[in-house]
């Protein structure tokens, strides 16, 4: 399952490691919106395409974008699940896991210094997800909590 077509996939892959970071946030961004709005197919595009940038942003620079990689993985993957769609799910997961074995353990990324092999552990180990959530994303509610826990931690 590929959420960018080949022609976006090849458009996106020619930007800086930067610019490919500043969209895959964009991208969050959205999904954000889009999860508080409740409208789970446009989640799931947004955070799909963010995870398939953030794969194809390591393909050629495997040192980058591991916990990008993750929180996008991890966010598309509950909401497959959510939805009932557990091979996609699966798929996604799977396709992760590939990218962050793919190099060696790595620290530091733009959005922190964890490795990615704690990235590996955190998408093994669901109960690890909503705090690394919360600590790499800083979104004012996580969005893997049910939803009226996440209305209230907003209203806080």
């Amino acid at each position: 399952m590929k959420f960018l077509c080949p022609r976006h996939r090849q458009m996106f892959a020619r930007l800086s490691i930067n610019e490919q970071n500043d969209l895959w946030l964009f991208w969050m961004e959205y999904a954000f919106t889009y999860c508080e709005t409740e409208e789970t197919e446009k989640m799931i595009a947004a955070t799909g395409s963010a995870f398939d940038l953030a794969c194809l942003a390591r393909a050629d620079h495997p040192e980058c974008m591991h916990v990008e990689l993750t929180l996008s993985a991890i966010l598309v993957c509950r909401a497959l699940r959510d939805r009932g769609d557990h091979n996609a799910a699966d798929y996604v997961l799977f396709s992760a896991l590939e990218s962050l074995q793919s190099s060696e353990p790595r620290y530091g990324s733009p959005s922190g210094g964890c490795s990615t092999d704690q990235c590996i552990e955190v998408l093994l180990d669901t109960s690890r997800q909503a705090s690394f959530f919360a600590e790499y994303l800083n979104w004012p509610a996580t969005p893997l909590a049910p939803r009226a826990q996440r209305s209230a931690m907003v209203a806080h």
